[in-house]
């Protein structure tokens, strides 16, 4: 961490007309009424943090690092508000609305990578009160007792020491809240700061100057990487080296090249005394440790971000990596999901296409139970000899069934949550406690008006991925039963997704359940079927995170949804996701689909396409098209869904027929077109174009649809690709 030099003059996206429309809209929702707010989400569009113009200029601005760790944030550095934007939080209360009236001022603002934004989240601890409500910048400032440290007005070296291992120690309970909160102590970072101080040193001791001080340079000048923290190592090799002179003075490059001045002009003899500092300094630095640990209580070290409640451990983790082999029909299949959405707030997500029979029901699966740790997954032992995948391919033998494995990664952890079966011996085994919070609901999601809560325990909320006749409790008598804040929370979140304008209101009455829209009240037994289906499950999901979080808005969790368009009106479909991800904007989302309206709310990146390869084994597919900006019929063609055309097949039959050809299926049951004689005449008559050009590609058109239809598996992009080449050879040709 080091002191940064902000521009007064703000990037100019700050200055624009769509920061003055944001800007406005969060000044109507905070002069409300606090009665009216708390049924109501800001409307805050954090999309615009994303801008890629913005993020750019802070790019610059901040040297192309962490204002923070000082890591290297080319492909992941994001904006980071230090007072944050909602529920700040500091040992234990949170206040909802602070401070979302600086989402816009400059000097709140930061260059951040994804894990320190992730490891800070809404914590903005003080010491004393907080600033009033709507207090100015300035005001902020001066009314708070802030307990973290602003690279860009302060000096992080007063507050923190830098040591020879690469370890930070607090010298401040200012800097102690600092490194606890963005996690300066991490192992990772740790590591790169230890072998970086290691070549500084072995620079210090070369005996060729010259070399070794542009490689100094490249080191310790600010844009490096933890230039900070080595600056600080370098002012400690100052004061043990020169100890009977005057330090030299100077802050960040000036003193670097004042130092690296007086090094190089100095002797053969009096440069070979680093030795005897370095071992000086890591004398001194055991001997801070023991100090540090006594005074600040281990606060230092690297620490998860938990919350302990109801006896169960909530860990902060995200989905990195997907191992699964042996599980039904998937003998060996690995997936990647993202750490950060390049373009939007919020957590990743992974939609999951497919035809029927290509794993997607059986991966979710997978990673219900990889989740839950094996003392719940054994709870399922009754669904467990299903999974078992079998090598006999006309029976299932149960003498030959290899083990099941499911191995499940996460962002910024080492930790792995595995499922193990053994279909011989009966046996589970795996991780044995629960990962982390994961919800998952099959394709039917029944609801049962009797029931009134789930069974106890991690595998009663995964259940309807494996049981066709598990229900979920109908939501009505504890959404009557909530009252003050916590019924305001669910309020404000069943607004966004049930789609209800500002006038409109959820009525909770002792004996009633209903929804007051456009100027009508209807109950929620007489909604239809694909609204009481998406009603009843994300009441659900509120209901289990709202027993782990005070609010929805940092709520995290794994929701695991199975044919998420069941029911719903193409409407809903297309809305369906965005509402989810925006209402619990930190959860992260797996779902399947067979409805490319659903696909409506995901990134690129996001989606993945499972099918049968050549062998007929279950493959992801590789190279998919962008998803954004597509049409529902573009979506079908596209290789996320693989139609040839989005015609009625029977028209395109009967066409055939009128032109005397015939369809029939071939051996692996794929319908086919054998063309009369007379159309094919006809078709080599015909010249379609105007140009040599467009003939070409018209031909190259024909030619790849037809070899499209005939190819299966991983060969289909390849085949895109093949066609692309095949007509760039033919009209460099036809130039020739």
């Amino acid at each position: 961490m080091r002191r940064i030099s902000r521009p007064i003059e703000p990037p100019p996206l700050l200055m624009s007309e769509q920061v003055l429309e944001e800007k406005k809209k969060i000044w109507d929702y905070l002069r409300r009424d606090r009665k009216d707010r708390l049924q109501r989400r800001d409307g805050l569009n954090d999309d615009i943090f994303f801008n890629h113009e913005f993020r750019r200029d802070l790019w610059h601005i901040f040297s192309g690092k962490c204002a923070f760790c000082e890591s290297k944030a080319d492909d992941d550095g994001q904006v980071l508000h230090l007072r944050p934007l909602r529920f700040a939080s500091g040992d234990t209360n949170s206040d909802r609305d602070y401070y979302l009236w600086l989402a816009f001022e400059w000097r709140n603002i930061f260059y951040a990578c994804s894990f320190c934004l992730k490891a800070k989240g809404n914590r903005f601890p003080v010491s004393g009160n907080r600033a009033i409500y709507l207090a100015s910048f300035d005001d902020a400032v001066r009314q708070e007792q802030s307990l973290l440290l602003d690279p860009t007005t302060e000096d992080p070296a007063k507050h923190l020491r830098f040591l020879y291992d690469g370890s930070v120690l607090p010298a401040t309970e200012r800097g102690e809240d600092t490194a606890e909160v963005f996690q300066l102590n991490r192992e990772n970072l740790v590591r790169d700061r230890q072998g970086l101080v290691r070549k500084v040193f072995d620079f210090l001791k070369s005996d060729d100057p010259n070399y070794a001080s542009i490689s100094l340079e490249s080191l310790l000048f600010n844009d490096a990487a933890h230039a900070g923290f080595l600056q600080g190592i370098l002012k400690r090799i100052d004061s043990a080296w020169r100890v009977a002179e005057p330090p030299i003075k100077g802050n960040g490059e000036a003193f670097v090249r004042r130092f690296l001045d007086v090094w190089s002009e100095a002797d053969q003899g009096r440069r070979s005394q680093i030795h005897a500092v370095e071992v000086q300094i890591q004398d001194a630095d055991h001997r801070s440790q023991f100090a540090a640990q006594e005074q600040f209580a281990g606060s230092i070290l690297e620490r998860t971000p938990s919350l302990l409640i109801s006896g169960f451990q909530v860990v902060d983790r995200e989905i990195s990596r997907i191992e699964v082999s042996n599980f039904k029909a998937i003998d060996s299949l690995e997936l990647n999901l993202r750490s950060i959405r390049s373009e939007r707030s919020g957590t990743p997500a992974l939609m999951i296409l497919g035809e029927n029979s290509t794993g997607k029901s059986s991966l979710l699966s997978a990673i219900g139970l990889a989740l839950i740790g094996r003392r719940e997954a054994s709870k399922l032992r009754r669904f467990l000899p299903s999974l078992v995948r079998s090598s006999a391919t006309d029976r299932f033998d149960q003498l030959d069934a290899p083990r099941v494995a499911v191995d499940v990664n996460f962002h910024f952890s080492s930790h792995t949550a595995s499922f193990k079966y053994d279909p011989i011996r009966r046996l589970v085994d795996g991780t044995e406690d629960q990962s982390t919070i994961v919800l998952g609901y099959g394709p039917r999601r029944y609801f049962s008006p009797k029931k009134r809560h789930h069974a106890t325990g991690a595998a009663a909320r995964i259940r309807t991925l494996f049981d066709p006749l598990a229900t979920i409790p109908y939501p009505a008598d504890w959404l009557r039963a909530q009252t003050g804040a916590r019924f305001d929370t669910i309020a404000s979140a069943l607004r966004i997704v049930l789609a209800l304008d500002d006038d409109d209101e959820l009525i909770v009455e002792p004996d009633y359940l209903a929804v007051r829209a456009n100027g009508r009240t209807t109950p929620i037994d007489s909604l239809s079927e694909g609204y009481r289906s998406v009603f009843v499950m994300t009441v659900d999901i509120i209901r289990e995170l709202l027993n782990h979080w005070q609010n929805l808005e940092q709520a995290q969790a794994v929701v695991l949804i199975d044919e998420i368009e069941t029911h719903l009106h193409p409407r809903w479909k297309m809305q369906v996701m965005t509402s989810l991800r925006r209402v619990l904007p930190r959860v992260q989302f797996i779902t399947t689909t067979h409805d490319p309206l659903c696909l409506r709310g995901m990134d690129d990146g996001e989606v993945v396409v499972l099918q049968r390869d050549s062998e007929s084994a279950i493959r992801q597919l590789q190279d998919l098209p962008s998803v954004s900006g597509m049409s529902a019929e573009q979506l079908l063609t596209s290789d996320y869904f693989g139609l040839a055309s989005t015609a009625d097949p029977s028209t395109e039959i009967q066409f055939a027929r009128l032109a005397g050809d015939v369809a029939r299926r071939n051996r692996d049951g794929v319908l086919e077109l054998a063309p009369a004689m007379e159309t094919m005449e006809l078709v080599n008559r015909l010249t379609v174009g105007d140009s040599p050009t467009e003939q070409i590609i018209q031909e190259a058109l024909v030619r790849y649809l037809a070899e499209r239809e005939s190819r299966k598996g991983d060969a289909r992009p390849a085949l895109r690709a093949e066609a692309v080449e095949a007509v760039i050879k033919a009209l460099r040709s036809s130039e020739g």
